[in-house]
């Protein structure tokens, strides 16, 4: 996949690596880090969240956070804010991971299973910060609990709707904090764990550590960030009063108010179909994949291109012939990246890409050399570039066969430069070339992962295959750029200089010639390192002073919640059998005046639907029917309401019926109520003395029986 036209997205992307290059230095830009870093949150988070383990109780979840929070703040407190820091962090760094990926377009074909699981990886986070969230049992927890039932309440899988479990602080089992805590220490560690392994399994040597410099630069800014802003809670949740400017972390949380926002349609539509999209995108329009690397049985088994491999797409098997070796190489065609990398690896000649062999690499180079004739003195250079280190259309010739400007200077293009063996150079060499110069994505941010860092190892005599210094080339002759796309331009002048000191025979030793381009203009200095801390601290500190609040309900405001559970009487009560009733029905199923009068199987299971009307100061506020649960509509029949008023005195009127007639309420309810802002009243039905009351009033009324 090469940048025949550069994108505006990949633009986007190497325009901040270049800033990050300018501030951080290549060595230490965390853009070329976001993974690693993603996992070092990860174990800061580990440790943190075992600490805080340690001292919570799920019987009193707000009380020893808060212990933590203020009896144990240099030490608990710290352990909080680090956890909370560093969970952030984890979500931002792998949200930023990702787009990163998906606008390089590094998320199709072999890449298509760290793609999918990242994606698992960041949901699964979230949710996992949710529940942390949750755990707290804070004003914010309260807001989570009322938000996510009623979420759940939109899936058509709940008898009882999910917010009766939220409806009044007696009303929350403590048990919830249990099963939650199991829940975020479980998939945490197991599911976490898991996703990590299949998302590194088909990379060889996944980076899982930082640079020293930048973990404790990372580390450093999240101990400044506890001291200075530490974590804290808000108030405890009272499930009677209103959240309101509540503090939020926008990161996690971000799901409650954007189904706020949208319709409930949209909000669906919009969050599980565009989590889909994410899952299914590395086929939507998927590009036609390469055909993969050929081994032909020649193969003497050295291993070398199963090291080399990024991606772990060569394996050792046991031979199949009767060649003299224990093994021999195979490739997994699904895992291929048909980047070539095998091929520069292998000294034996026996790996080739299908589209370009050695072959046809040999003869190009003759080719290319024999129409380049030497005029006033001109050096004849070849160059080999990688199709993703620079915009081919800007730097290379139509005809793709020379750089622009420079028509005798010929190229070869790579899908990587990785695919660039000895062979190759010294054939050029010895083909009457005067130079050769390398051309290759930056060392950190190869397309293929680890082309640019082998083909620099084997230039430098570090890594086999190296080229064979005994037959006498002069490694002055050589020249290596790892560039990015946005400073290709740069090559015409480096290969123009180039070409200037070979005229000159200037004689330079190979390693001060390996990346001329690379660490020109970036010096890895203390001040730079300073920069860079101050500029993160400053980016979160600003976020953080800011403070943000969400307000689920406006402050001037009240709440009244309507709610109720009672199985309504059966559509047939009342009604006399007929014979043909009775005749059709074994005893024991028939009508009697018996306790079981209920568990009648077919006649008469269905039961009525209740009808509501609610007035509060002479205005009608509710009309509804409430319809049975259960698949016959012979289940209890729930109502769950919440309706916002202007705080003041008001006289309410609840009338109620479940029977066929219309006009006749069997049940009912006068009252006056007062509602300061912020109150919650709820209103519920007492099942046993069929009546509606006032929650609270009523425990009022049994402490004084």
């Amino acid at each position: 996949m090469g940048y025949q036209g550069l994108s505006v997205r990949r633009r986007i992307v190497y325009t901040f690596d270049r800033l990050g290059d300018m501030v951080f230095t290549q060595e230490y830009n965390p853009l070329y880090w976001l993974g690693t870093i993603c996992f070092f949150f990860l174990m800061l988070i580990t440790i943190s969240g075992i600490y805080l383990f340690l001292f919570y109780r799920t019987s009193s979840p707000y009380e020893t956070v808060q212990y933590l929070t203020v009896n144990q703040w240099y030490l608990g407190g710290i352990m909080r804010s680090i956890h909370r820091y560093a969970s952030d962090g984890f979500v931002l760094f792998m949200a930023i991971h990702l787009l990163r990926e998906f606008l390089l377009g590094r998320y199709r074909q072999w890449r298509w299973l760290s793609w999918g699981s990242g994606m698992a990886l960041l949901t699964v986070s979230i949710g996992i910060g949710i529940t942390g969230y949750f755990l707290i049992w804070d004003e914010r927890a309260q807001v989570i609990a009322i938000k996510t039932a009623q979420l759940l309440n939109d899936i058509p899988i709940f008898v009882e709707p999910p917010q009766r479990s939220f409806l009044s602080n007696a009303a929350v089992d403590m048990m919830i904090f249990f099963v939650l805590l199991l829940g975020h220490l479980a998939i945490s560690f197991i599911v976490i764990g898991i996703l990590i392994a299949i998302h590194i399994s088909r990379n060889a040597r996944p980076g899982i550590k930082p640079p020293k410099a930048l973990a404790a630069a990372l580390l450093l800014v999240l101990l400044i960030l506890s001291i200075i802003s530490p974590a804290t809670s808000a108030p405890p949740a009272d499930m009677e009063r209103m959240p309101i400017n509540t503090p939020f972390d926008w990161l996690y949380l971000f799901i409650y108010p954007l189904s706020s926002f949208l319709p409930k349609s949209a909000f669906w539509i919009t969050s599980v179909g565009g989590t889909l999209l994410l899952f299914v995108l590395p086929w939507v329009g998927r590009l036609k994949r390469q055909q993969p690397v050929q081994i032909t049985e020649s193969c003497v088994g050295c291993e070398q291109c199963h090291k080399d491999c990024p991606y772990e797409a060569i394996r050792m098997v046991p031979r199949r012939d009767s060649r003299p070796y224990l093994l021999q190489a195979e490739v997994m065609a699904n895992r291929c990246a048909s980047c070539g990398i095998c091929v520069g690896s292998c000294n034996s000649n026996v790996t080739d890409m299908p589209n370009k062999t050695r072959e046809q690499i040999e003869k190009e180079i003759s080719e290319l050399l024999s129409h380049v004739r030497k005029q006033n003195g001109t050096q004849m250079i070849i160059g080999f570039v990688c199709e993703n280190s620079i915009k081919i259309n800007e730097l290379i010739n139509s005809e793709g066969r020379s750089l622009k400007d420079m028509p005798d200077v010929p190229v070869i293009i790579f899908p990587c430069v990785g695919m660039l063996n000895h062979s190759m150079i010294e054939y050029a060499l010895k083909s009457g070339a005067d130079g050769v110069f390398i051309c290759g994505c930056q060392i950190k941010e190869c397309y293929y992962r680890e082309g640019s860092k082998w083909a620099q190892q084997r230039l430098a005599g570090e890594r086999a295959p190296v080229l064979m210094s005994n037959e006498g080339f002069d490694y002055s002759r050589i020249r290596a750029y790892w560039l990015s796309p946005l400073r290709g331009r740069e090559l015409l002048k480096e290969v123009a200089i180039f070409r200037n000191e070979l005229k000159d025979k200037a004689k330079h030793r190979y390693y001060n010639l390996i990346e001329p381009l690379q660490e020109k203009g970036y010096k890895k200095t203390i001040a730079f390192s300073a920069v860079s801390a101050l500029l993160i601290l400053t980016a979160i500190l600003f976020f953080l002073f800011t403070k943000p609040t969400y307000s689920m309900y406006s402050k001037d405001i009240s709440l009244i919640k309507f709610t109720l559970k009672r199985p309504g009487k059966f559509a047939t009560e009342g009604k006399e059998l007929t014979k043909k009733d009775t005749e059709s029905k074994l005893k024991h199923m028939q009508k009697t005046q018996s306790q079981f009068q209920q568990m009648r199987m077919e006649y008469g299971r269905e039961r009525l639907p209740t009808y509501v009307e609610i007035d509060l100061g002479g205005k009608r506020i509710l009309s509804k029917t409430y319809y049975p649960t259960g698949l016959r509509r012979d289940g209890s029949t729930f109502a769950y309401e919440e309706i916002l008023i202007s705080p003041g005195a008001y006289d309410i009127n609840i009338r109620m019926r479940d029977s066929k007639e219309d006009g006749i309420f069997e049940y009912t309810f006068d009252e006056k109520i007062e509602l300061s802002v912020g109150k919650v009243a709820i209103i519920d039905f007492d099942r046993v003395k069929n009546r509606f009351f006032i929650l609270g009033e009523e425990e009022e009324e049994r402490e004084g029986e």
